[in-house]
């Protein structure tokens, strides 16, 4: 080698030893050990008992910001500080989603198109053409309660996830082509989808990103043919309704939308066809399992029925559809905490906002709140009882802080990626269960357990002991009348 050969190997060396020693590293974050490189705290995450059981004993320990390990020694960090929330979601300039997580979407959805992957303008586009379908005049027209009326006996035991996911379905204006096009084909979605969570090492796994098709090749596959599937749909309902056309100009459920926006060029072929699928996911899977877990809170609790709008906010907090939305930093940036403190973390970090510890811990509410000196480790806690359901807390109408787009909480995110329907949700619940309440009775079969399950990132209600067999609330149901 000559001289000058190993002059300029040696200062490249002493550059690049520079530079690690200078860059920006979150490795002083305090967060719990793990016990491997390969799954670092997946696997752990994945065999508690019940999801949070781990994040409620390492949010105690390590308070509202803490680093844990993802595959192959990657440092994520784990946040629920009201201030890096109101940095992370701000309106402006939010976070955008992991590559990773955009990856599975486009797997499931059949494309990255939809207003669920898609940033900036073109998200904004999208979402201002289909706000129309998610105003609260929408909801006024819908009968809830005449078909379980009909299909139920007294003292008959049903499973409620499975009648609120056509309810659903109904409300958001897919009802009508059900039995034609969605029937034989939406179980065996629903299949896919629970074993990818309860399959997987982890329910983060989204982590391994584009990976997936080398570790993970059949598990790659039956994604995709979910989102194959969902797109066959799509064309499907697409061609028919522009058979009939759209009747009225006022017609804003979601078909009738995305139709108008088809013939007069607003949205292209592939948009259109991936908000099939967003919405079904969203406006099925997610919207449709709260009004199931307010029911089962319901079941001995009727002296709470005056608290009905208290007692929805409460399973929200309890229950939030997503627990940890991953972001990535876009840029090194200072993360503000609360406290005054700071966080320098570099480009590309991933961050799980952990919307789970936020909303049971940090959320200001006003009943019982109780500002404590390090701020750091509990922003405002909830009392006693922050592991209890409890609406009265929802009592007290003012809230001092707004971080969230409802009650405070992030169950809906915030800022320019809050959920597009999360009013119209809201009021699918208020509709549903009045109406519910108000004609039947319900109760939980004796042993019955329910529990959610651990390895979801969304809301995935099962019965202990029976995770295998899928999503289930089993409740007994008498009618009224």
């Amino acid at each position: 080698m000559s001289l000058f050969s190993l002059a300029f190997a040696s200062i490249l060396a002493v550059a690049l030893l520079r530079w690690w020693l200078k860059r920006i590293s979150v490795k002083h974050v305090e967060g719990p050990p793990s016990a491997s490189f390969w799954l670092g705290h997946e696997l752990v995450l994945r065999s508690q008992d019940e999801f949070g059981d781990l994040e409620t004993k390492w949010r105690s320990e390590y308070g509202t910001i803490y680093r844990i390990r993802g595959c192959f020694g990657q440092d994520l960090l784990v946040v629920s500080d009201p201030k890096a929330f109101e940095h992370i979601f701000h309106t402006s300039r939010p976070y955008p989603k992991t590559s990773d997580t955009n990856f599975i979407f486009g797997l499931i959805l059949g494309g990255t198109e939809g207003l669920i992957v898609v940033e900036k303008d073109v998200h904004r586009r999208q979402r201002k053409i289909l706000n129309p379908a998610f105003s609260p005049a929408n909801l006024r027209d819908y009968q809830v309660v005449n078909a379980m009326k009909i299909s139920t006996g007294t003292g008959e035991k049903i499973d409620v996830v499975d009648w609120m996911g056509k309810v659903s379905l109904d409300i958001i204006g897919l009802s009508k082509w059900y039995q034609r096009f969605l029937y034989a084909s939406w179980s065996n979605i629903q299949q896919v989808l629970f074993r990818y969570d309860f399959g997987s090492l982890d329910g983060q796994d989204t982590e391994l990103g584009e990976a997936m098709k080398h570790l993970l090749p059949e598990k790659t596959r039956q994604l995709a043919s979910v989102g194959e599937t969902a797109r066959k749909i799509a064309r499907e309902i697409l061609a028919a309704q522009a058979k009939l056309g759209v009747q009225d100009e006022l017609d804003k459920d979601i078909v009738d939308i995305l139709t108008r926006a088809r013939l007069t060029g607003q949205m292209s072929d592939d948009e259109i066809e991936l908000q099939f699928m967003t919405f079904l996911i969203a406006g099925h899977e997610t919207t449709s399992a709260t009004p199931v877990l307010v029911a089962h809170s319901y079941h001995n609790d009727y002296d709470s029925l005056p608290f009905l709008n208290a007692a929805i906010k409460e399973v929200l907090r309890f229950h939030p559809m997503v627990h940890a939305p991953m972001r990535t930093a876009p840029y090194d940036d200072i993360l503000p905490l609360s406290g005054s403190k700071t966080l320098t973390i570099p480009k590309g970090q991933t961050l799980l906002c952990s919307v789970y510890s936020y909303n049971r811990y940090v959320c200001p509410i006003p009943l019982r709140r109780e500002v404590i000196a390090n701020f750091s480790k509990s922003a405002v806690h909830l009392g006693d009882d922050a592991e209890k359901w409890n609406p009265s807390r929802f009592l007290e109408k003012s809230i001092p802080v707004s971080l969230g787009v409802y009650a405070n909480l992030m169950t809906f995110s915030s800022g320019s990626r809050s959920c597009i329907g999360w009013r119209f949700a809201v009021m699918e619940m208020q509709t549903i269960l009045a109406n519910l309440i108000q004609n039947f009775e319900f109760s939980l079969p004796e042993g019955t357990v329910i529990q959610q399950f651990p390895g979801s990132q969304a809301i995935v209600p099962v019965v202990k002991g029976e995770a295998h067999l899928g999503s289930r609330v089993p409740l007994r149901i008498r009618s009224l009348e």
